[in-house]
């Protein structure tokens, strides 16, 4: 009988002492996210783990840099990513009586976009048939030519010659007394410096743009190509070739 009075009177002796413990709680870890200029990262993605564990806690900083996990003591792995910065992690040690406050730099990520340069261009044109008479390269001419192709006329809405070379370097289109197509080419005033498919088009009246496949643009005298003519350069228009099936096309404007 004596031992079992012996163990009842452990047992109650040890109750209020274990009683009395503190109950074990989470600790408040509170942190604010910056970059290297001392500005606040939102959005940062932190992730708390155990030294040999997956991450256990998550949470995201918000519009003040600032976020906030509870965790209970013990050691840990902290690892902050945001998007445009290096990610970053450090060690911690969170204690119930210490106040845990910790502010991480992130450094801006270097630049990892791909830049290709490529040669050419959609409205660029490589060979010349008609400007010059012969299938000549553009760079092996001699001269400053500009081809401007359909579907850059389509594009910007060209409907006119003086359309086409509002944007072209020493070619300005002149009024022409209201009924005709006249240029001043490097300073050469001329009506008569017009060609289609390399022969002479030197009629006074407005040229259309509907069937062209390009205008092209020659500066500087051109007499061993075109004969008689002004000394500024001339505009040859290339038509269009005949296709083996009909094809249509519609435009509407309205304003």
């Amino acid at each position: 009988m004596r031992p079992f009075l012996l163990i009842a009177l452990l047992l109650f002796t040890l109750v209020p002492f274990v009683s009395s413990q503190p109950a074990t709680s989470d600790v408040q870890l509170r942190g604010r996210v910056f970059d290297q200029n001392r500005a606040v990262v939102t959005g940062a993605s932190v992730l708390v783990s155990n030294l040999a564990a997956k991450p256990q806690a998550t949470t995201s900083s918000d519009s003040n840099g600032e976020f906030s996990i509870s965790l209970p003591a013990g050691d840990y792995v902290l690892e902050i990513k945001a998007e445009g910065f290096n990610s970053t992690s450090r060690k911690l040690h969170v204690s119930p009586n210490e106040r845990t406050e910790i502010e991480v730099s992130l450094e801006i990520a270097s630049a990892t976009a791909t830049v290709t340069v490529s040669a050419g261009s959609e409205f660029q044109t490589g060979i010349v048939f008609s400007a010059t008479k012969t299938p000549t390269a553009v760079r092996d001419l001699p001269q400053t030519i500009s081809i401007v192709g359909k579907q850059q006329i389509a594009e910007q809405s060209f409907t006119s010659i003086s359309d086409v070379v509002r944007y072209q370097a020493g070619v300005t289109s002149h009024q022409g007394e209201n009924n005709r197509d006249q240029l001043i080419i490097r300073g050469q005033n001329s009506s008569a410096d017009f060609f289609l498919n390399g022969v002479r088009d030197g009629v006074q009246y407005y040229r259309d743009l509907y069937n062209l496949e390009s205008v092209e643009i020659l500066r500087g005298p051109n007499a061993l190509v075109f004969g008689r003519g002004g000394g500024g350069g001339v505009v040859n228009r290339v038509s269009k070739e005949a296709v083996d099936s009909p094809f249509y096309e519609f435009t509407a404007e309205g304003g």
